[in-house]
């Protein structure tokens, strides 16, 4: 995985994030969308990451009030942009 800092790690993830919500409520990526955007559709490792995201919400206590709730937090940030680019489809 590439390295990022807290600010790309941040960014990205939210992305990530945005860019399965629009696809799970039936928004389909336009021209002018984004790249992370275009590529969740078609994803190999889609199905991964919402599995993720959805265990993350379902074990989400409501805040982050501690260290610990924190990590969870970072981790799974990690662990969506590790998967979103470990198999990135090829670009044509």
């Amino acid at each position: 995985m590439a390295h990022f800092d807290e600010k790309e790690l941040i960014e990205l993830s939210n992305e990530i994030i945005h860019s399965l919500t629009k696809l799970v409520l039936g928004e389909k990526p336009g021209f002018l969308a984004g790249s992370v955007y275009k590529k969740m559709e078609i994803h190999p490792r889609l199905s991964t990451m919402k599995s993720l995201y959805a265990s993350f919400v379902m074990d989400f206590k409501g805040s982050y009030e501690d260290a610990s709730s924190l990590k969870k937090l970072t981790d799974f940030r990690y662990e969506i942009v590790e998967l979103f680019d470990s198999e990135s489809p090829i670009e044509h």
